[in-house]
Order: C-alpha cells, then sequence, then structure tokens
C-alpha cells in the first residue's frame, strides 16, 4: 500500500529523473555559512502538510537568497532540520531527515523544478511559475499560502 509520503518520495525521484540526475551528486552537502556576505536571510514561523492523509507539522522556515542567484531553504521543528533544499547557479539538491533520500539535479533554463515547494518559497509571498500546480494565497496580514491541489501538500508561511 502506498502512503501519501511514499507518494510525495516518489514525486521527487521523478522530479530528480526529469531534471537531470535523480541519485547524482551535483551540489556539495557542505553546510552553507549563510554569515557570508551576499546572503539575505529570512524567517518565519510555517506549517507545512506534506501530503492530504499526512498530519501537518509546525516548525521555522528559514530562507536565504545569495547576490549569485543560490537558493538556501530548510524547514526544522524545534532546530532539526527536517528538509532542506538549495541551489547553485547550476545545480539543487533536497535533503530530508524525514528519511534518508537526497534528492539532485541540474538546473534548467526555467529553474530549480517545482514539485516541491521548497524552492518556490525562497521568495515571500512564494511565485509558482506559470502553469504551475502549485496555488498560493496570500493575507492582508502578509501571511501566505502555497497550495497543491493535487496532492494536498501545503506549506503556510506567517511574518
Amino acid at each position: 500500500m502506498k502512503t501519501p509520503f511514499r507518494s510525495s518520495i516518489s514525486l521527487l525521484l521523478l522530479a530528480g529523473a526529469i531534471f537531470g540526475g535523480a541519485g547524482c551528486r551535483v551540489v556539495s552537502d557542505a553546510p552553507t555559512d549563510l554569515s557570508q556576505p551576499g546572503w539575505q536571510v529570512r524567517e518565519t514561523a510555517a506549517v507545512w502538510r506534506p501530503a492530504a492523509a499526512v498530519p501537518e507539522l509546525a516548525g521555522e522556515l528559514l530562507t536565504a537568497r545569495h547576490s549569485d542567484g543560490s537558493l538556501f531553504v530548510q524547514f526544522s521543528k524545534q532546530g532539526l532540520p527536517l528538509v532542506s533544499a538549495r541551489t547553485t547557479t547550476n545545480s539543487w539538491l533536497i535533503t530530508s531527515a524525514l528519511r534518508s533520500d537526497r534528492f539532485s539535479g541540474f538546473l534548467r533554463r526555467s529553474g530549480p523544478p517545482d514539485q516541491v515547494p521548497w524552492f518556490l518559497c525562497a521568495t515571500q509571498p512564494p511565485t509558482p511559475r506559470v502553469g504551475s500546480r502549485w496555488r498560493v494565497e496570500t493575507q492582508p496580514d502578509g501571511s501566505w499560502r502555497l497550495a497543491n491541489p493535487r496532492t494536498g501538500e501545503w506549506l503556510e508561511g506567517v511574518p
């Protein structure tokens, strides 16, 4: 029986294959030093539901954008990173403490994969590409919700 979380992992594997290199090590696992010049860092409270039948997780969302275009996004709970996503100028990597999976690939002209919410929330409110399955709702208080109606996954950020 496929669990909803397994379905989202399957989507990530598919994304890795489509975007050029599931299993290839294209971005280093070395820690990202966000104190270096060029990084703009933003932290916000967040709630994530990985799939329709999975309970939501409350935590912290850290997003950082470098002047060279690199991104770093991390969803953590009580200081434990649950999901980390990063791009360099030509590749991307997603790692998860929930499972021992890693997904990586090379960037396409259109940017990192948008099957997962992490790269989309690097700007706040998130900005999915035209034609994306993701929808964004914003509130007057600055909070936002990035949702994929097809999978039931969503991510909310509160300023």
